[in-house]
């Protein structure tokens, strides 16, 4: 049962036969990464095991390689993502030999044996591909711009992005209520023979809610973008979902998908993630309310504070061992200030290249490693973890500039919810591992950052009026 998986690279081709390859970005391509686990796999002899999202990306990026890389326009960032997934596979297949520099004997005449693993190097380099170098190019190269409908593609991915969190926020509702996730519950008739170690967890007496995404605050990540894009859909597509669900009464399919969506993140049950939300916001209502240099000094004060008491009441709350800890939440605490104590010298043994996935020594038990930059660090050395801050920093540093033109209001809009997702991913990921669909949905986004462009030559004529219209529409 487990040739299931098959199906969307079947439905990813009808669909592309059919039609435009963009309707497969939107009717196939983002259903399965939203509604689908990445976690149940397909493997066939001597070749790398793939998940439902990565045979819905397949075809896709077949066709998008013969139809629109015409219009790639070479940046920067596509040089650092690269660089990135190839250090996952160095780090992997190589660790040995990048650690203690035998890998120079490969440039040597008298080449000596030299340590490493290319078959585990080809996967960790495959699966990087598929999981962040495709998603970037999906979002760089097919959201912008207009569909063959005349409609604005940005509008149709946001569309259906918040409806399908609306279906994954209403069928969890299960989960929460009864401990157990309904996802696994039907995918197991189908994948009898593979073992799920994703329990769903308890707190506050719920369940803490992980849809298809493996963990709660995996969950919790994908519905903070979903609520941020949810706002700016509301404020710039006036006329969607506006029909009312019941006639005679207010509700509106607008109003239960952002109900949806918020209880979806409430359900999760993790503070990261609201936390980053609510930062988010933050940023959101400076902008509307100052310009935005002098927004931006204001939130770094606002953060700098924010960290300032976050790290004494954490500090204080954390001084204590695991087996003192009193409740679930002060464990966990506790638990990842123990990681960066634990797995610190462990780094400093390979600072360059880290020790690779599946040869990082486990410390002290502690076998979850729950910060991604801890991870990146211990896994792909300082290298790797250089190259993913500056991913995320140059993604940042790119929306800020944008957001000095003059552009126009649903632009600035969009440039700032990028600006606050990304964001509040990068403080959400102190608390998890990137992984699963959160992996996909983030590089997916930075491709889409990419794709977005300055005023185009007739909006340099925009009167300085509506130069200055800021994000605050967002929020009403």
């Amino acid at each position: 049962m487990d040739l299931i998986i098959l199906l969307p690279a079947i439905a990813c081709w009808i669909v592309l036969a059919r039609g435009p390859i963009r309707n497969a970005l939107v009717d196939v391509y983002l259903p399965v990464v939203l509604l689908l686990p990445h976690y149940y796999v397909l493997r066939f002899a001597h070749l790398p095991p793939v998940s439902f999202a990565e045979m819905a990306a397949l075809p896709l990026f077949g066709a998008l390689w013969f139809r629109e890389m015409r219009r790639w326009r070479f940046d920067w960032m596509d040089l650092f993502v690269l660089l990135f997934a190839l250090s996952a596979g160095l780090s992997e297949g190589m660790s040995t030999s990048l650690a203690d520099g035998t890998w120079r004997d490969l440039f040597s005449v008298d080449r000596g044996p030299v340590a490493g693993d290319f078959s585990l190097f080809g996967l960790q380099f495959f699966a990087g591909l598929m999981t962040m170098g495709m998603p970037y190019m999906f979002g760089k190269l097919l959201v912008e711009g207009r569909g063959a409908d005349g409609q604005a593609m940005r509008n149709r991915v946001v569309r259906r992005m918040v409806m399908l969190l609306a279906i994954v926020s209403a069928i969890s509702v299960f989960d929460f209520l009864t401990h157990r996730s309904i996802w696994q519950m039907v995918m197991h008739h189908f994948f009898r023979n593979q073992v799920v170690d994703w329990p769903t967890q308890v707190r506050w007496g719920f369940g803490r809610i992980q849809g298809p995404y493996a963990h709660a605050i995996l969950a919790g990540m994908i519905f903070l973008m979903g609520v941020i894009y949810v706002l700016w859909l509301r404020a710039f597509s006036p006329q969607w979902g506006t029909r009312r669900i019941f006639k005679g009464l207010p509700f509106t399919f607008r109003g239960l998908i952002l109900v949806l969506i918020v209880g979806g993140l409430m359900m999760t049950q993790s503070r990261g993630p609201w936390i980053a939300v609510g930062l988010a916001l933050v940023l959101a209502m400076l902008v509307r309310v100052f310009s935005l240099g002098k927004a931006t000094l204001a939130f770094v004060v606002v953060l700098i504070g924010f960290s300032a008491v976050a790290y004494t009441v954490g500090n204080r709350y954390t001084d204590v061992g695991l087996n003192q800890a009193k409740t679930e939440e002060q464990r966990n605490a506790v638990y990842r200030r123990e990681l960066i104590r634990a797995y610190f010298p462990i780094i400093e043994e390979r600072k360059a290249f880290g020790w690779g996935f599946t040869t990082l020594p486990v410390v002290n038990g502690q076998q979850s490693v729950d910060n991604e930059y801890l991870l990146v660090a211990a896994t792909q050395g300082f290298t790797g973890l250089a190259l993913f801050v500056t991913i995320l920093l140059g993604s940042g540093v790119r929306l800020y500039r944008l957001a000095q033109k003059p552009l126009r209001m649903e632009d600035r809009a969009l440039v700032f919810a990028h600006l606050t997702v990304l964001m509040g991913l990068a403080i959400s990921l102190t608390t998890v591992y990137l992984g699963e669909q959160a992996l996909l949905m983030l590089f997916f986004l930075l491709g889409w950052i990419q794709a977005m462009k300055g005023p185009e030559a007739e909006q340099a004529f925009m009167p300085a009026a509506s130069q200055a219209v800021r994000f605050h529409r967002v929020l009403t």
